[in-house]
């Protein structure tokens, strides 16, 4: 990260932290970095709003892996945009909810002087 503004430097540890707190069920973190009207379109298309999102770190979804292979950060002013890939696992009972490669857009506005997700989009890739 050596030559990268502390803007997007904090952008991509924003995005370690987030996937962290998933496989550690820690809500607390969402909670802080998700704006209050954030919007998240789930890789099965559903879309949800920050407390349906919290309710998943919560619940009966489990998250065992979350590995970020690629961050590429864009910078517009107070609005950042992050597009990453990598590996998602996550189960829900004895059922395989997310199992494979994806790929995330992440859109962060500065409030407050703090980078907060007003919106996320997770998609599966498909195999070749």
């Amino acid at each position: 990260m050596g030559d990268r503004s502390q803007e997007e430097q904090a952008l991509m540890k924003i995005q370690h932290e987030w996937a962290e707190a998933r496989v550690k069920g820690d809500s607390s973190y969402a909670q802080r970095v998700e704006a209050n009207d954030c919007t998240i379109v789930w890789p099965d298309g559903s879309i949800v709003n920050k407390q349906q999102d919290l309710q998943t770190m919560t619940g009966d979804i489990v998250f065992t892996e979350f590995k970020i292979d690629d961050l590429r950060v864009r910078l517009y002013g107070d609005t950042g945009n992050v597009v990453g890939q990598g590996t998602i696992r996550a189960d829900k009972g004895k059922q395989d909810l997310l199992d494979g490669k994806f790929v995330w857009t992440d859109t962060f506005v500065k409030q407050g002087g703090q980078w907060k997700v007003v919106a996320s989009q997770i998609t599966s890739v498909l195999e070749k």
